[in-house]
């Protein structure tokens, strides 16, 4: 089956914009990195060339999403702060799902109507959980005789995701939207084989 690609979906493929590990952006690929390409498991068709991170690229971006936690604000928020800033990026999300959609059904050979309901569940996920996080109580008291006591529940700080080829979008709503909702920071590690829909979100 033939789709002919929307003009957000050919930006995408064609500007050649690839993310680092510390949030930054970069125009093409720098001579310094490997790359690697990702095709369309349909025709075979080259649809983007990518860096090929090292370890200590990883612990870069661990180190920007940690440093994220402690400067950015993020994590003391109010919760019901927390969820008006994923509603927006769900928001943002939904007012493009159908290029995210086709990006996605072009890089895992999906079909179209598959990988859209895909999108709609990343971006239920991130409404349900920013909704649910405002009903979570952060302090419990404790029955303890004789003294005052009680649990905090508290962020924990950077998450790291692995995400494997067959749902990216729908795999990364359930896995980083509780943790952002929460208060964390993410740092996410699409599969090689379908990394673009996660790049063009980020």
């Amino acid at each position: 089956m033939v789709v002919s690609r929307r003009p957000g979906t050919t930006d995408c493929l064609s500007r050649g914009m690839i993310a680092s590990p510390d949030g930054r952006w970069f125009t093409g690929c720098a001579a310094s990195l490997p790359t690697f390409q990702t095709r369309d498991p349909g025709s075979g068709e080259v649809l983007a060339e990518l860096h090929a991170y090292s370890a200590a690229d990883v612990d870069k971006a661990v180190e920007a999403a940690n440093e994220a936690f402690r400067k950015s604000g993020w994590a003391t928020l109010a919760p019901n702060d927390r969820a008006v800033r994923l509603h927006r990026f769900a928001d943002l999300v939904e007012s493009r799902k159908e290029i995210v959609a086709q990006i996605e059904a072009i890089d895992a050979g999906k079909l179209p109507a598959h990988a859209l309901g895909d999108i709609q569940t990343f971006i239920g996920s991130l409404r349900y959980f920013a909704d649910m996080a405002q009903h979570v109580q952060r302090r419990s008291q404790l029955a303890v005789a004789g003294h005052e006591a009680w649990t905090l529940r508290n962020p924990w700080g950077a998450c790291g995701f692995i995400f494997p080829w067959n749902f990216p979008m729908l795999l990364m709503g359930w896995g980083t939207a509780p943790a952002l909702a929460a208060g964390n920071t993410v740092v996410v590690k699409p599969a090689e084989d379908t990394p673009l829909s996660a790049i063009y979100v980020a």
